[in-house]
């Protein structure tokens, strides 16, 4: 099965909100890396899903649907902050190398719930990818 269609059902099936996801995916080769692929909408002052969970190491793709007014997806910890343009769609890529949890949150003032817009990333170090 196609592990994009098989991620997608995955978050299907769990909880609006929250994703906890450590990229089971099998690399091809021995000196592949795993992708984890999450489509994430933004709007309403929130983030869904707002939790994303990931071993060390994985090439995270974020799919990022805006679905109101502007906003800015903001990671402080891995250098990223990208505009997230009304009713588009927007693509951020980065390596998942940091182990520990980290906040992402609306980076741009979009009004007063902005303060509310915030997620946790949380990056397995692989000595407890297994726990």
């Amino acid at each position: 099965m196609n592990k994009s269609i098989l991620i997608l059902v995955m978050l299907s099936l769990l909880p609006a909100g929250v994703l906890a996801v450590a990229a089971e995916q099998a690399p091809a080769a021995e000196d592949a890396v795993p992708v984890l692929k999450v489509k994430i909408y933004a709007g309403n002052w929130s983030w869904q899903p707002d939790r994303i969970r990931v071993r060390q190491g994985t090439r995270v793709i974020l799919e990022i649907e805006n679905r109101d007014a502007p906003h800015a997806f903001l990671l402080k910890a891995y250098r990223l902050k990208v505009h997230l343009p009304q009713d588009k769609t927007t693509m951020v890529e980065f390596m998942a190398d940091k182990p520990g949890k980290f906040t992402w949150r609306c980076g741009r003032p979009c009004g007063n719930g902005c303060p509310k817009m915030r997620g946790t990333l949380e990056v397995l170090d692989p000595g407890e990818a297994g726990s």
